[in-house]
């Protein structure tokens, strides 16, 4: 008779080697789908795929207001880093400061207002800043969120500096 092999749960998940996908989309709502589809081949593709659910809504929030609050085009940045977490920027025209401050109590039926609550609510960590020289060679605003396998875990993570500008966050 056979037995069925042990599960190994306590084995460490395998190393992924870091990278980094940009997608440059136009200012058009069909952009969000299509960038959701492209989160999710790309985790799929690295062995991610528990972190598909909150990286797709992160995406597509980030990416909408990018969308909704500009009228250029937008790019978003899916990367993994050296220390296992997963970054997601949306960079938009506006070089607008962000309001870091969301209503805490949006109206039930408000159509928008919860993209910064959903933000706080489910990523690891978040900001934004501002570079005076971003992807379309002018002024940019990158909105950023991460996320780690262990979710909001307790240890100290090693500091995510944007490439340029001054950094605010969201949460300490």
């Amino acid at each position: 008779m056979l037995l069925p092999a042990p599960k190994l749960d306590y084995l460490p998940a395998p190393e992924i080697e870091p990278f980094e996908y940009r997608l440059r989309v136009p200012n058009d709502a069909r952009a969000v789908p299509i960038a959701r589809g492209t989160v999710r081949a790309v985790l799929t593709a690295h062995g991610l795929g528990e972190l598909l659910p909150r990286a797709e809504l992160l995406a597509s929030e980030l990416l909408t207001n990018a969308i909704v609050h500009t009228v250029d085009d937008a790019e978003l940045c899916i990367s993994w880093s050296q220390w296992d977490v997963l970054r997601l920027t949306a960079c938009d025209t506006d070089d607008l400061p962000l309001s870091p401050h969301p209503d805490p109590h949006p109206h039930p039926y408000a159509v928008n207002g919860r993209g910064l609550t959903l933000l706080r609510s489910l990523a690891d960590n978040w900001g934004h800043y501002s570079e005076p020289h971003g992807f379309t060679c002018g002024a940019t605003k990158a909105v950023w969120c991460s996320l780690t396998r262990s979710g909001r875990a307790d240890t100290p993570r090693p500091p995510l500096e944007p490439p340029l500008g001054r950094l605010q966050l969201g949460r300490e």
